[in-house]
């Protein structure tokens, strides 16, 4: 068996985020519904859905923004095993400097590009073109925390990292979108995303691992008790489609 010298990274995820493949699906169907011509995806990562949108629309044009090189390359990678590379490009740079607009603006799991939530949504609604769609999928509180409960979480976590839901959509509304579909993932897709993305660590450490095990260990042990003892059925995640009005 080979081993290798350190553990991958999001090799067992297909999106760096919590969707099951059903939701992915809809969601691609429901913003390909709208036919946008030009798409941004903002902190896109690899761009899995930025694909799936792309091989949806086979007009659109469809820029994947991020400032992970490598996994800037992965997407790239994909999209020219897709047949979409003439469609589909991969810029590295930061998302809040980004200033083209377009009909469909994605931004999942990315708002801190923007500082925070709110800032996020106002800084996207410049981007998105009138009649134009946003998704944007970001993480909320179920039950707010006590104090207890966050000193379980990951360092720095408080209550003002997170709004409620409803709190979320109404920041959407404040920045000037109109709310078209709220939907919240169910706990099955949030465990799923978790054990996947601690996944590769777990895999390696199981090969016989050596240099640096101890550290991979622990990070995958404080990881796994930052999800299982504290924001397990506490915080939620929602993908919110908005829409800009004419």
């Amino acid at each position: 068996m080979t081993t290798r010298s350190e553990p991958g990274r999001y090799g067992c995820l297909e999106f760096n985020s919590p969707i099951a493949p059903w939701r992915a699906d809809r969601l691609v169907a429901a913003l390909a519904a709208a036919r946008p011509r030009r798409i941004v995806d903002i902190g896109c990562g690899w761009g899995e859905l930025l694909l799936r949108l792309a091989a949806a629309l086979p007009e659109a044009v469809a820029t994947g923004v991020d400032v992970d090189a490598e996994l800037l390359e992965r997407g790239r990678s994909n999209a020219a095993e897709r047949g979409l590379g003439a469609r589909v490009s991969f810029v590295e740079s930061r998302g809040e400097r980004w200033s083209e607009p377009a009909d469909l603006v994605v931004c999942v799991g990315s708002s801190h590009v923007f500082d925070d939530t709110v800032s996020a949504l106002r800084e996207l609604h410049r981007l998105v073109e009138p009649g134009g769609r946003l998704l944007f999928g970001e993480g909320f509180w179920e039950q707010v925390p006590t104090e207890a409960q966050l000193e379980r979480m990951w360092p720095g976590t408080s209550v003002e990292s997170m709004l409620e839901l409803p709190d979320l959509v109404e920041a959407g509304v404040a920045a000037g979108f109109r709310p078209l579909r709220v939907e919240a993932v169910e706990q099955t897709e949030w465990d799923d995303f978790e054990s996947d993305f601690l996944a590769d660590r777990e895999l390696w450490l199981m090969s016989g691992a050596g240099v640096g095990a101890v550290e991979v260990r622990e990070q995958a042990d404080a990881h796994r008790g930052w999800w299982l003892r504290g924001h397990r059925r506490l915080l939620g995640f929602a993908y919110l489609t908005f829409g800009r009005p004419l």
